[in-house]
């Protein structure tokens, strides 16, 4: 962690060298965990490391205030993070034609109705602060700096909260026979 803290404040103070050796020492660290959570490796592992890097230096001013024990964990947590929303922006939308949805992208009532019972249950099981970053973040679609202004915490210790919720809420979906909520997303 030593060797890390030195590294970034090197970076911070204008020396592009020290981030390079900082986050060339963890590509393949990254390229692990990114791979494992579905990112394709080639190109699309190239384009995903960009995205990683750009968030690293845009967070670079206050990069040190931000690492709770490592930089490591630090860059999974970023990683999980930007996976999710890599995702969201990379899933192809299919074009329909205005008014019409087809068959098969329309789920029964019945089924939509008893996903959200179930989701309703598993969201009431959470602990109550995990219950209120849920309906903060999932519900009203507030940001984590959002979510953590309203629950009086900080977007870190919110983005761990969201972690272990989607985390319980995915347990208790699958064991009510529901993949999770992508199910009808």
């Amino acid at each position: 962690m030593q060797r890390d803290r030195v590294l970034i404040e090197r970076w911070r103070a204008g020396e592009a060298q020290a981030g390079c050796e900082l986050l060339d020492h963890y590509a393949g660290y990254v390229r692990r965990i990114a791979v494992r959570h579905g990112v394709a490796g080639g190109a699309d592992f190239e384009e995903f490391w960009q995205e990683l890097v750009l968030r690293v230096m845009q967070q670079l001013p206050n990069l040190l205030e931000r690492l709770r024990t490592s930089f490591a964990g630090y860059l999974a947590w970023q990683v999980r993070d930007l996976v999710r929303s890599w995702r969201r922006h990379r899933r192809p939308t299919p074009e329909f034609e205005p008014g019409s949805v087809p068959a098969a992208a329309a789920p029964a009532p019945e089924m939509v109705a008893a996903f959200w019972e179930a989701l309703r249950d598993c969201s009431g099981r959470l602990p109550p602060r995990e219950q209120s970053v849920f309906e903060h973040r999932f519900l009203s679609g507030c940001d984590l700096g959002e979510v953590a202004a309203r629950v009086g915490s900080n977007a870190n210790a919110v983005a761990q909260a969201v972690f272990r919720l989607v985390r319980r809420l995915r347990d208790c979906l699958t064991a009510k026979g529901f993949d999770g909520p992508g199910d009808f997303a």
